[in-house]
């Protein structure tokens, strides 16, 4: 019974998302309230302490906030000056086959764009610059969500995994577990069973298309089949320096760094004819496509721009190699620290504000970016606005549940001698699945990502309670928690508000339960084989 009471906050903000159409802010408000009355109520603790833990956690949402808020002033600092769209015309000219096209872009451009941005950016810039070369709209928005999965785990320049760091602490330093050593464990093994799973992601997405679009069936078959060895190989080409990345790097280069290393490959591939078919698969006629919206007043060189991301990337490598000095200098400089919370004995804060992606080197890019093409200071500060409004809703909703989760983490300290509720349900969860909870895990970041709309929310909302699982069961817990990773990248494809943004760009409103239906399978394919590589690495 304790277990459900714990629970009923998150299950009661996903239903109210899911069933009534309640924005997320307002949903995970609603849920953090319900815990801290739960807190105070069953729990028996005190008043002031739920407001200070609830505190806490608004604190360290901060960190995950700035990152948003950088990212997605870049892109659209980039979008209002043309550069995005000069960056966007230069994969057109790569190949005339669609479905090489669709690997190119959606596979690998839009991971790009998801390391730098996350927050569903890459499946809405994907899908119109699909259909504007020609591919039929619900074609180009499935494609697009398909394809943005694996590099979800990393995107938006690591938030999904520093999230997890930061809603684990609490549980880590409690069991006596150095935090970064088992961040660096997650990240690695993360890395590993998506290397292995997302090679394939490709080939499903190419297959979706020519399953979706073709009715010869006989040839259609022959379509997919005499790509897949070009599915695989562009699959390796950007999984195999992603994973390399996450293990020497961390979590906040790898979907960037895969494409800068995959992207030259491939294409020199295509140039040379490698593992390219013969016949050049496109679609029947009849299929409408929808222009991508033009933004660019005039024409910026396609090196141009890409040279705030090639500078960002630099940055960030130099400033994670630990045998460099500049990440212990970016750790000391401008840091705050709070050495203990009144009312939370032994508990502190700590924030190094110039290692924050987000701050060094987004904001520092961002600005630099609106010089670099000639913005003006009065639209750069009303896209600074506009990047604050568009983050707002995303903003609550993280700051409410990492609250909420610092509750749950610490009702261990309470009068009614009861068990912390993390802990309450992470006996209730062993007890019911046993020595089979792995299988559950990657679905329970599946759900989360589907009603929450985020990867990073879903991991906030769940990474604790996988945690104590994992360790009641005495199964790996670096493991279990990388599956929650994995879990909340695929289930990126099928998340409400992703699919309804991405619809919104390409003029298919209405068709969102269709799409969410259909990719429903390669989500419950990429779960299975994500399922598969853990088995074989990590259980």
């Amino acid at each position: 019974m304790y277990a459900l009471l714990a629970l009923l906050p998150i299950f009661a903000a996903l239903f109210l998302m899911s069933k009534f159409k309640v924005s997320p802010p307002v949903s995970l408000l609603l849920a953090l309230a319900g815990t801290a009355v739960l807190g105070c109520g069953v729990w028996g603790m005190r008043v002031l302490y739920v407001t200070e833990v609830s505190l806490l956690g608004v604190l360290k949402s901060l960190d995950i906030i700035l990152i948003i808020y950088g990212a997605i002033l870049l892109l659209n600092i980039l979008q209002r000056t043309g550069a995005l769209e000069s960056i966007n015309r230069s994969f057109s000219q790569i190949s005339e086959d669609r479905r090489i096209q669709l690997i190119v872009i959606a596979w690998l451009f839009s991971g790009f764009i998801e390391g730098a941005a996350g927050f569903g950016a890459a499946a809405a810039l994907a899908a119109p610059l699909l259909a504007g070369l020609g591919f039929p709209a619900f074609a180009a928005v499935a494609v697009s969500l398909i394809c943005n999965t694996m590099p979800v785990t990393f995107g938006a320049v690591g938030t999904p995994v520093l999230t997890v760091g930061s809603a684990l602490s609490g549980n880590l330093e409690k069991a006596g577990v150095p935090v970064a050593e088992f961040m660096k464990e997650v990240v690695t093994e993360s890395a590993g069973i998506f290397a292995i799973s997302g090679t394939f992601i490709p080939l499903i997405a190419v297959a979706f298309l020519v399953l979706s679009s073709s009715k010869e069936k006989v040839r259609r078959m022959r379509s997919i089949l005499e790509i897949v060895p070009f599915c695989l190989f562009s699959g390796a080409a950007y999984t195999v320096p992603w994973y390399l990345t996450a293990r020497f790097l961390g979590p906040e280069l790898p979907s960037m760094l895969g494409v800068v290393v995959g992207l030259p490959i491939v294409i020199l591939a295509i140039r040379l004819g490698f593992l390219v078919p013969r016949h050049v698969w496109g679609f029947q006629k009849g299929a409408t496509a929808v222009p991508p919206p033009r933004f660019a007043r005039h024409e910026i060189p396609v090196w141009r721009a890409w040279t705030p991301y090639a500078v960002i990337a630099l940055v960030l490598v130099l400033t994670r190699l630990e045998v460099l000095p500049f990440r212990a200098f970016l750790n000391s400089f401008g840091r705050l620290e709070i050495r203990e919370i009144p009312g939370l004995p032994g508990i502190g804060f700590s924030w190094a504000v110039f290692n924050n992606p987000g701050v060094f080197p987004f904001l520092f890019v961002a600005l630099g970016a609106a010089f670099w093409f000639g913005l003006g200071r009065k639209e750069l500060l009303e896209l600074c606005g506009k990047a604050g409004k568009q983050i707002l809703s995303a903003s609550i909703a993280i700051a409410a549940s990492v609250a909420m989760v610092q509750i749950m983490v610490f009702s261990d300290v309470n009068t009614s001698n009861l068990p912390g509720m993390l802990t309450t349900v992470a006996e209730a969860t062993a007890s019911l699945m046993g020595g089979a909870y792995p299988l559950a895990a990657p679905l329970i970041g599946v759900l989360g990502t589907f009603f929450s709309g985020s990867c990073t929310v879903s991991s906030i909302l769940f990474v604790s309670i996988q945690y104590d699982t994992a360790r009641l069961l005495e199964l790996p817990s670096a493991a279990i928690v990388a599956l929650q990773l994995v879990g909340g990248g695929a289930g990126s494809m099928i998340r409400i508000s992703g699919v309804v943004a991405a619809c919104a760009t390409v003029g298919l409103s209405g068709k969102e339960g269709k799409l969410i239906l259909l990719c429903c399978i390669p989500t419950l394919i990429l779960v299975l084989l994500a399922l598969g590589a853990a088995w074989i690495l990590y259980l």
